[in-house]
C-alpha cells in the first residue's frame, strides 16, 4: 500500500511538472496542452525566420532590377560604349536610342546609381556590431522583427523619396541599411535560445535559404512590376513589398516568442529537450560580458571576417550590378533581365538545399572534423566561382556561354552554407550574436565597394573591356577568400566561446573537435529525438 501511495503521489506530481514550466528567470508559466503536438515549435521559429530573410532580401535587392526602368539610359548614353559592343538578341545592331526601356524618369549616370545601391550598406555595417549585443541583452524577437518593420515603411515611401532627389533616397537607403543590419545577429541570438547546439549548423542554413528565394523570387516579380502599369509601373514594386514586410512583422509578433520556455504551445518533451542540449548558459538571462580581447584577437573571427568578404564581394557584384551588365552588355530586356537574375540565385538556393544537409551528415557520422567540412565546403565555394567568374569575360557576346558560367558560379558559391555560415556558432555559441555582427560586418563592406568600384570602371566606358577587369577582380578576390580561410580558419569551439557549464546544468555538450561528448546515451538521446 505504501508503495502504491508513493508511485501515485509521484504521478501527482509529475502531472504538475508538466502544467508549469520553469523560465529562463526563475520563474513559471502555466502551460497550454500544445495544439500542434507533432510539429515542434522550434520549427515554427525556423519557418518564420525562413520568411524574414526572405522579406530581409526582397526589401533590399528590388531596387537592382527596378533602377532599370527608373533610370532615363538616353540621357546619360552619351558617356558609355555599351551600345556597339554587343548585337541585340535578335542578331541586329543594338540602337540605345530607339530602346524604349531605357526611358526612364530619373537621368542619373552610372556613378550616381552606384551611389544609390551601395549607400544601404553604410548603414548596414553599422548596427551589425550593436545589433548582435543589444539582442543578446535586451531580446532578439522584437529586435528583429522592428529592423524589418521599420525597413518595409521606409520601402512604402521610396517612390516618393526617388522624385525629391537622389540624395534623398540615398538617405533613404542608407537608414534602412540601418534597420536591417540588426537582423542577422539578432536570429543568431534567437536560435541559441531555441535550438541544441547539433541542430544549430542545419537550422540556420534553412534559413539562410531563404535569402536566396527571396532574391529568386523578388527579381523576377520586379521586372513583372515595372513592365505593369499598375501604380505606374516601378513605383508599385516599393508599394508591394513594403506592404508584404508589414503583414509578415503582424504575424511575427503573434505567433513567435523570445524563450521556448515563454511559448504556451510548446510540449514538456521539446522543451527539456532544448533545455538540456542548448547549453548551460543559455538557461539564464542574466548578461553575460563578451571577452572582447580574446575575442577580437582571435585568429578564428578574423579568418571567418574576412573569408566572407571576399565571398560576399562577387556575391553582390552579381546581385546589385548583374541587372545593368545583363541590360547594358548583353541588352536582354527589362521583361527578361529579371528572369536571366532569378536563374542565377535558383543555382544559389538549390546549391544551398542539398550541401546543408550533405555538411551535417559528414559531422554527424564524423566522416571529417567540423573544422575540415567547413574548409572543404568554404574553398569549392570560392575557388569555383572564381573560376566560372574568370570564364566570363572571354565568352564575349554569347548570350548562352555567360549565363552558364554564371549559373555555375552561383551554384558552386551554393556550398558555403557548409562552410562559412555556421562558423560562429560553432566557435561561440554563447556570444553568436556578437561574432555574428562582426563578421557580418566585415562581410558586408563589400557591399559599400562593390557599387563603387563598379561605378569607377565603366562610368564613362561600359564596354565588355571594363566588365572584363571587373570579373576578373572579382575572380581574385573569390580565390583571396578561399586560400585564406584553408590556411588559418577554423570551427574549433573558442576557449572563450562558450561559458563554463553550471552544476545546474542537465548536461553538458562538448564540440566534436574537441572529442566526444562527456555523455554518449544523452547524445544518443537527443539525435532520436531531434525530429520529435
Amino acid at each position: 500500500l505504501s508503495m502504491t501511495a508513493n508511485a501515485e503521489m509521484s504521478e501527482r506530481k509529475k502531472a504538475e511538472r508538466v502544467k508549469y514550466a520553469p523560465l529562463a528567470g526563475g520563474q513559471t508559466l502555466r502551460r497550454k496542452k500544445p495544439c500542434c503536438h507533432w510539429f515542434a515549435a522550434r520549427y515554427t521559429l525556423s519557418i518564420f525566420l525562413f520568411c524574414g530573410f526572405f522579406m530581409l532580401y526582397s526589401l533590399r535587392v528590388n531596387l537592382s532590377v527596378a533602377i532599370v526602368a527608373m533610370v532615363n539610359g538616353t540621357a546619360v548614353i552619351g558617356n558609355t560604349s555599351s551600345s556597339r559592343d554587343c548585337p541585340a538578341l535578335d542578331g541586329s545592331v543594338y540602337n540605345v536610342t530607339t530602346d524604349l526601356e531605357n526611358r526612364g524618369e530619373f537621368s542619373w549616370d552610372e556613378n550616381v546609381q552606384g551611389m544609390v545601391l551601395g549607400s544601404f550598406f553604410y548603414g548596414y555595417v553599422l548596427t551589425q556590431i550593436p545589433g548582435g549585443r543589444l539582442a543578446e541583452l535586451l531580446g532578439a524577437k522584437w529586435l528583429l522583427g522592428g529592423g524589418i518593420l521599420v525597413t518595409s515603411v521606409l520601402t512604402l515611401l521610396t517612390p516618393s523619396a526617388a522624385r525629391w532627389s537622389p540624395a534623398a533616397l540615398m538617405a533613404l537607403r542608407f537608414l534602412e541599411g540601418i534597420c536591417e543590419g540588426v537582423v542577422f545577429p539578432s536570429a543568431a541570438a534567437l536560435l541559441s535560445h531555441w535550438v541544441p547546439v547539433h541542430e544549430r549548423s542545419r537550422m540556420l542554413s534553412f534559413n539562410m535559404i531563404g535569402t536566396s528565394m527571396g532574391t529568386v523570387v523578388t527579381l523576377p516579380l520586379t521586372a513583372l512590376l515595372c513592365g505593369s502599369q499598375l501604380f505606374g509601373g516601378w513605383p508599385s514594386v516599393f508599394y508591394f513589398f513594403g506592404t508584404l514586410g508589414v503583414v509578415w512583422f503582424l504575424a511575427w509578433t503573434a505567433f513567435v516568442y523570445e524563450w521556448p520556455e515563454m511559448h504556451p504551445r510548446v510540449s514538456r518533451k521539446e522543451l527539456h529537450y532544448i533545455q538540456r542540449f542548448r547549453g548551460s548558459s543559455c538557461n539564464t538571462k542574466e548578461p553575460r560580458l563578451v571577452p572582447w580581447r580574446r575575442l577580437l584577437s582571435s585568429r578564428s573571427v578574423w579568418a571567418l571576417g574576412v573569408t566572407m568578404f571576399c565571398g560576399n564581394w562577387g556575391f553582390y557584384l552579381l546581385l546589385i550590378d548583374l541587372p545593368n551588365y545583363l541590360r547594358g552588355i548583353l541588352h536582354f530586356p527589362i521583361s527578361s533581365n529579371g528572369y536571366q537574375n532569378a536563374m542565377v540565385h535558383i543555382a544559389s538556393a538549390t546549391s544551398m538545399v542539398a550541401c546543408a544537409p550533405v555538411a551535417d551528415l559528414l559531422r554527424k557520422h564524423k566522416v571529417f572534423k567540423v573544422t575540415t567540412i567547413r574548409k572543404l565546403f568554404q574553398t569549392v565555394g570560392l575557388l569555383g566561382p572564381a573560376l566560372c567568374l574568370g570564364m566570363v569575360p572571354f565568352v564575349g557576346c554569347s548570350h548562352l556561354l555567360a549565363m552558364t558560367f554564371l549559373v555555375m558560379g552561383m551554384t558552386l558559391y551554393g556550398f558555403t552554407v557548409g562552410g562559412q555560415t555556421p562558423v560562429a556558432l560553432d566557435i561561440a555559441p554563447d556570444f553568436a550574436g556578437t561574432v555574428m555582427g562582426i563578421v557580418n560586418c566585415m562581410g558586408n563592406l563589400s557591399g559599400m565597394l562593390a557599387p563603387l568600384v563598379t561605378g569607377f570602371f565603366i562610368e564613362h566606358d561600359e564596354s565588355l573591356v571594363q566588365w572584363k577587369k571587373l570579373f576578373l577582380l572579382s575572380s581574385a578576390i573569390y580565390t583571396f577568400g578561399a586560400l585564406s580561410f584553408l590556411m588559418f580558419g577554423s570551427a574549433k569551439l573558442e576557449d572563450w566561446g562558450a561559458l563554463p557549464t553550471e552544476k545546474s546544468s542537465i548536461v553538458s555538450f562538448r564540440h566534436p573537435d574537441s572529442g566526444s561528448s562527456d555523455n554518449e546515451e544523452d547524445f544518443r538521446t537527443a539525435a532520436e529525438m531531434h525530429l520529435m
